[in-house]
């Protein structure tokens, strides 16, 4: 994927040509994408996600970006949940059963960080989707017009470069 064609594509969706929705969920699974620590199961299932689901990808890499640090500045609170989760005797027989399954424990569910990430991130996917859904209507009411007459917006646009990548990746 490139870089660049990301941002443009995030812009463009932004500035009207993407459907709100898709704007949103690209968020918020970039989000819980960023808050699960890398190396399991349950990361690669994230990325299956974000390339099966119809969302922006852009937004998705950027929030994924942005909430890497903050998984990681959350790992103490991570911890705590998902102890308290493992060490939970009614859900004993159910860590003993997953547990037992062929592909589950490459998920690392019995890591108390990557289980309690888990819990946050999808705990936190519906409040990001929701918020980000009312931020991209307010953005369109209030900010959309005023950041295109920006004139760093401006001479972006006039640029040579920019205006030969837009008509090549036409």
């Amino acid at each position: 994927m490139n870089p660049l064609r990301l941002l443009k594509d995030l812009f463009a969706a932004l500035h009207g040509g993407s459907d709100p929705r898709h704007l949103a969920a690209g968020f918020a699974l970039g989000a819980a994408m960023g808050l699960i620590p890398k190396g399991n199961l349950f990361a690669v299932v994230f990325l299956l996600l974000f390339f099966a689901l119809r969302l922006n990808k852009g937004l998705a890499l950027l929030a994924a970006t942005f909430f890497t640090p903050i998984g990681y500045a959350v790992d103490g609170l991570a911890h705590r949940i998902g102890l308290s989760l493992l060490k939970a005797p009614a859900l004993a027989g159910l860590w003993t059963a997953l547990y037992d399954l062929p592909v589950v424990p490459l998920t690392r569910f019995n890591n108390t960080v990557v289980l309690g990430n888990l819990v946050l991130g999808l705990a936190l996917f519906a409040p990001l989707y929701f918020f980000f859904l009312r931020f991209v209507a307010w953005y369109a009411a209030n900010l959309a017009a005023k950041v295109e007459r920006l004139k760093v917006v401006q001479w972006l646009k006039g640029l040579w470069m920019i205006r030969l990548y837009q008509e090549w990746t036409r």
